[in-house]
Protein backbone atom coordinates (compact mmCIF):
# COMPACT_ATOMS: atom_id res chain seq x y z
CA UNK A 1 0.00 0.00 0.00
CA UNK A 2 2.36 2.67 -1.26
CA UNK A 3 2.04 6.01 -3.00
CA UNK A 4 -1.07 8.08 -3.55
CA UNK A 5 -3.31 5.04 -3.79
CA UNK A 6 -2.18 3.81 -0.39
CA UNK A 7 -2.79 7.21 1.18
CA UNK A 8 -6.26 7.36 -0.34
CA UNK A 9 -7.12 3.91 1.01
CA UNK A 10 -5.83 4.80 4.46
CA UNK A 11 -7.87 8.01 4.44
CA UNK A 12 -10.99 6.13 3.30
CA UNK A 13 -10.51 3.56 6.05
CA UNK A 14 -10.10 6.20 8.75
CA UNK A 15 -13.09 8.12 7.41
CA UNK A 16 -15.28 5.01 7.51
CA UNK A 17 -14.22 4.24 11.08
CA UNK A 18 -14.83 7.85 12.07
CA UNK A 19 -18.33 7.95 10.57
CA UNK A 20 -19.18 4.61 12.19
CA UNK A 21 -18.02 5.81 15.62
CA UNK A 22 -19.91 9.12 15.32
CA UNK A 23 -23.13 7.40 14.30
CA UNK A 24 -22.87 4.85 17.09
CA UNK A 25 -22.05 7.38 19.81
CA UNK A 26 -24.85 9.76 18.80
CA UNK A 27 -27.63 7.34 17.91
CA UNK A 28 -27.10 3.95 19.59
CA UNK A 29 -29.39 4.99 22.47
CA UNK A 30 -32.31 5.03 20.02
CA UNK A 31 -31.97 1.25 19.63
CA UNK A 32 -32.60 0.49 23.31
CA UNK A 33 -35.75 -0.97 24.85
CA UNK A 34 -36.27 2.23 26.83
CA UNK A 35 -36.18 4.41 23.73
CA UNK A 36 -38.33 2.07 21.65
CA UNK A 37 -41.01 1.85 24.31
CA UNK A 38 -41.03 5.61 24.96
CA UNK A 39 -41.32 6.45 21.25
CA UNK A 40 -43.24 3.40 20.01
CA UNK A 41 -46.60 5.10 19.42
CA UNK A 42 -45.05 8.23 17.91
CA UNK A 43 -42.88 6.20 15.53
CA UNK A 44 -45.80 4.06 14.39
CA UNK A 45 -47.85 7.21 13.78
CA UNK A 46 -45.02 8.71 11.73
CA UNK A 47 -44.68 5.52 9.68
CA UNK A 48 -48.45 5.44 9.06
CA UNK A 49 -48.41 9.09 7.98
CA UNK A 50 -45.54 8.49 5.54
CA UNK A 51 -46.22 5.12 3.88
CA UNK A 52 -43.74 5.72 1.06
CA UNK A 53 -41.02 7.74 2.77
CA UNK A 54 -40.84 5.59 5.92
CA UNK A 55 -39.77 2.37 4.12
CA UNK A 56 -37.17 4.29 2.10
CA UNK A 57 -35.75 5.83 5.28
CA UNK A 58 -35.63 2.43 6.97
CA UNK A 59 -33.90 0.79 4.00
CA UNK A 60 -31.47 3.71 3.77
CA UNK A 61 -30.50 3.58 7.45
CA UNK A 62 -30.09 -0.21 7.40
CA UNK A 63 -28.03 0.03 4.21
CA UNK A 64 -25.75 2.69 5.71
CA UNK A 65 -25.23 0.79 8.97
CA UNK A 66 -24.32 -2.43 7.16
CA UNK A 67 -22.31 -0.65 4.47
CA UNK A 68 -19.92 1.05 6.91
CA UNK A 69 -19.96 -1.86 9.39
CA UNK A 70 -21.53 0.18 12.19
CA UNK A 71 -22.96 -1.77 15.18
CA UNK A 72 -26.74 -1.99 15.30
CA UNK A 73 -27.79 -3.94 12.21
CA UNK A 74 -29.36 -6.78 14.23
CA UNK A 75 -31.50 -4.45 16.31
CA UNK A 76 -32.48 -2.50 13.19
CA UNK A 77 -33.63 -5.79 11.67
CA UNK A 78 -35.84 -6.41 14.69
CA UNK A 79 -37.17 -2.85 14.46
CA UNK A 80 -38.26 -3.51 10.89
CA UNK A 81 -40.67 -6.10 12.29
CA UNK A 82 -41.94 -3.58 14.83
CA UNK A 83 -42.55 -0.80 12.31
CA UNK A 84 -43.94 -2.70 9.34
CA UNK A 85 -46.26 -5.63 8.75
CA UNK A 86 -45.20 -8.79 6.97
CA UNK A 87 -44.29 -9.42 4.22
CA UNK A 88 -43.27 -5.77 3.78
CA UNK A 89 -40.93 -5.82 6.79
CA UNK A 90 -39.02 -8.76 5.33
CA UNK A 91 -38.84 -7.11 1.92
CA UNK A 92 -37.52 -3.83 3.29
CA UNK A 93 -34.91 -5.56 5.46
CA UNK A 94 -33.91 -7.75 2.51
CA UNK A 95 -33.26 -4.68 0.34
CA UNK A 96 -31.15 -3.13 3.10
CA UNK A 97 -29.18 -6.36 3.51
CA UNK A 98 -28.37 -6.72 -0.18
CA UNK A 99 -27.39 -3.12 -0.87
CA UNK A 100 -25.56 -2.72 2.45
CA UNK A 101 -23.62 -5.96 2.04
CA UNK A 102 -22.61 -4.99 -1.50
CA UNK A 103 -21.35 -1.59 -0.32
CA UNK A 104 -19.48 -3.24 2.56
CA UNK A 105 -17.89 -5.73 0.16
CA UNK A 106 -16.63 -3.04 -2.23
CA UNK A 107 -15.47 -0.75 0.58
CA UNK A 108 -13.49 -3.57 2.22
CA UNK A 109 -12.07 -4.60 -1.15
CA UNK A 110 -10.95 -1.03 -1.87
CA UNK A 111 -9.45 -0.36 1.56
CA UNK A 112 -7.90 -3.70 2.48
CA UNK A 113 -8.46 -6.27 -0.25
CA UNK A 114 -5.31 -6.38 -2.39
CA UNK A 115 -2.96 -5.33 0.41
CA UNK A 116 -4.20 -7.87 2.96
CA UNK A 117 -4.39 -10.67 0.39
CA UNK A 118 -0.75 -10.16 -0.57
CA UNK A 119 0.42 -10.01 3.03
CA UNK A 120 -1.56 -13.09 4.06
CA UNK A 121 -0.49 -15.04 0.98
CA UNK A 122 3.15 -14.25 1.74
CA UNK A 123 2.91 -15.17 5.43
CA UNK A 124 0.46 -18.07 5.55
CA UNK A 125 0.21 -21.20 3.43
CA UNK A 126 -2.98 -22.04 5.36
CA UNK A 127 -4.58 -18.85 4.04
CA UNK A 128 -3.48 -19.75 0.51
CA UNK A 129 -5.20 -23.14 0.78
CA UNK A 130 -8.31 -21.59 2.33
CA UNK A 131 -8.45 -18.99 -0.43
CA UNK A 132 -8.20 -21.67 -3.11
CA UNK A 133 -10.98 -23.74 -1.50
CA UNK A 134 -13.30 -20.75 -1.16
CA UNK A 135 -12.71 -19.62 -4.72
CA UNK A 136 -13.38 -23.15 -5.98
CA UNK A 137 -16.90 -23.06 -4.53
CA UNK A 138 -17.36 -19.48 -3.34
CA UNK A 139 -21.11 -19.52 -3.93
CA UNK A 140 -21.61 -22.55 -1.70
CA UNK A 141 -19.34 -21.19 1.04
CA UNK A 142 -21.14 -17.84 1.16
CA UNK A 143 -24.60 -19.37 1.09
CA UNK A 144 -23.73 -21.75 3.92
CA UNK A 145 -22.16 -18.96 6.00
CA UNK A 146 -25.19 -16.68 5.69
CA UNK A 147 -27.85 -19.35 5.76
CA UNK A 148 -26.69 -20.86 9.05
CA UNK A 149 -26.37 -17.36 10.62
CA UNK A 150 -23.40 -18.64 12.62
CA UNK A 151 -21.05 -15.90 11.40
CA UNK A 152 -21.80 -12.19 11.91
CA UNK A 153 -23.15 -10.48 8.81
CA UNK A 154 -20.21 -8.05 8.57
CA UNK A 155 -17.69 -10.89 8.93
CA UNK A 156 -18.99 -12.68 5.83
CA UNK A 157 -18.82 -9.43 3.84
CA UNK A 158 -15.26 -8.71 4.92
CA UNK A 159 -14.03 -12.30 4.57
CA UNK A 160 -15.40 -12.56 1.03
CA UNK A 161 -13.65 -9.31 0.07
CA UNK A 162 -10.33 -10.31 1.64
CA UNK A 163 -10.34 -13.76 0.04
CA UNK A 164 -11.00 -12.21 -3.35
CA UNK A 165 -14.42 -13.63 -4.18
CA UNK A 166 -15.67 -12.19 -7.47
CA UNK A 167 -18.28 -9.48 -6.92
CA UNK A 168 -20.84 -11.21 -9.15
CA UNK A 169 -20.58 -14.40 -7.10
CA UNK A 170 -20.81 -12.42 -3.86
CA UNK A 171 -23.96 -10.57 -4.92
CA UNK A 172 -25.59 -13.74 -6.28
CA UNK A 173 -24.93 -15.70 -3.09
CA UNK A 174 -26.01 -12.81 -0.87
CA UNK A 175 -29.20 -12.30 -2.88
CA UNK A 176 -30.20 -15.91 -2.34
CA UNK A 177 -29.01 -16.50 1.20
CA UNK A 178 -30.37 -13.33 2.85
CA UNK A 179 -34.00 -14.31 2.29
CA UNK A 180 -34.36 -16.53 5.41
CA UNK A 181 -32.54 -14.04 7.63
CA UNK A 182 -34.73 -11.13 6.58
CA UNK A 183 -37.88 -13.15 7.34
CA UNK A 184 -36.62 -14.54 10.66
CA UNK A 185 -35.26 -11.29 12.11
CA UNK A 186 -38.24 -9.15 11.19
CA UNK A 187 -40.64 -11.81 12.46
CA UNK A 188 -38.62 -11.81 15.69
CA UNK A 189 -39.12 -8.04 15.72
CA UNK A 190 -42.85 -8.60 15.63
CA UNK A 191 -42.46 -10.80 18.71
CA UNK A 192 -40.43 -8.03 20.36
CA UNK A 193 -43.25 -5.56 19.67
CA UNK A 194 -45.59 -7.75 21.71
CA UNK A 195 -43.10 -7.80 24.62
CA UNK A 196 -42.07 -4.15 24.39
CA UNK A 197 -44.32 -2.81 27.14
CA UNK A 198 -43.71 -5.78 29.43
CA UNK A 199 -39.96 -5.16 29.64
CA UNK A 200 -38.22 -2.79 32.02
CA UNK A 201 -35.96 0.07 30.91
CA UNK A 202 -32.81 -1.82 31.82
CA UNK A 203 -33.94 -5.25 30.63
CA UNK A 204 -31.75 -6.95 28.07
CA UNK A 205 -33.25 -8.47 24.94
CA UNK A 206 -32.27 -12.09 24.39
CA UNK A 207 -31.79 -12.18 20.62
CA UNK A 208 -31.67 -15.97 20.51
CA UNK A 209 -35.00 -16.21 22.35
CA UNK A 210 -36.61 -13.82 19.88
CA UNK A 211 -35.28 -15.85 16.97
CA UNK A 212 -36.65 -19.09 18.45
CA UNK A 213 -40.02 -17.36 18.87
CA UNK A 214 -39.85 -16.38 15.20
CA UNK A 215 -39.09 -19.97 14.21
CA UNK A 216 -42.39 -21.01 15.79
CA UNK A 217 -44.22 -18.97 13.15
CA UNK A 218 -45.61 -21.34 10.47
CA UNK A 219 -44.85 -18.84 7.70
CA UNK A 220 -41.21 -18.71 8.72
CA UNK A 221 -41.00 -22.51 8.72
CA UNK A 222 -42.53 -22.67 5.25
CA UNK A 223 -40.05 -20.05 4.00
CA UNK A 224 -37.06 -21.89 5.47
CA UNK A 225 -38.29 -25.25 4.18
CA UNK A 226 -38.83 -23.93 0.68
CA UNK A 227 -35.49 -22.13 0.63
CA UNK A 228 -33.71 -25.24 1.94
CA UNK A 229 -35.12 -27.37 -0.87
CA UNK A 230 -34.31 -24.75 -3.51
CA UNK A 231 -30.76 -24.29 -2.23
CA UNK A 232 -30.19 -28.04 -2.05
CA UNK A 233 -31.17 -28.41 -5.70
CA UNK A 234 -29.11 -25.35 -6.72
CA UNK A 235 -25.97 -26.46 -4.86
CA UNK A 236 -26.32 -30.01 -6.21
CA UNK A 237 -26.55 -28.71 -9.78
CA UNK A 238 -23.54 -26.45 -9.26
CA UNK A 239 -21.57 -29.33 -7.76
CA UNK A 240 -22.32 -31.58 -10.72
CA UNK A 241 -21.66 -28.88 -13.31
CA UNK A 242 -18.00 -28.60 -14.38
CA UNK A 243 -16.48 -25.32 -13.23
CA UNK A 244 -14.65 -22.99 -15.61
CA UNK A 245 -11.29 -23.87 -14.06
CA UNK A 246 -11.86 -27.60 -14.55
CA UNK A 247 -12.91 -27.07 -18.16
CA UNK A 248 -9.79 -24.99 -18.79
CA UNK A 249 -7.56 -27.67 -17.25
CA UNK A 250 -9.12 -30.35 -19.47
CA UNK A 251 -8.56 -28.23 -22.56
CA UNK A 252 -4.92 -27.69 -21.63
CA UNK A 253 -4.36 -31.44 -21.23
Amino acid sequence: MAGGGGALRAFAGLAMIGVSVVLYVNFHHLLTIKSLRANHSAILATVAANPRLAPLCYIGVLTAVIGITCPGATMLSFIGGILFEQPYASGYAYCGYIVGATISFFVTTFILGDYMRKRLAEKSTLYTKFEANVKRNAFGYLVAARYTMVFPFFFVNAAAALVGVHWKTFIAATTVSCIPGSVIYTTAGGALANLLHKLGDEDKVDNSQLIWMALDDPNVRICIGGMSCALLVLLTVRQLTPQDEEIAEKKDT
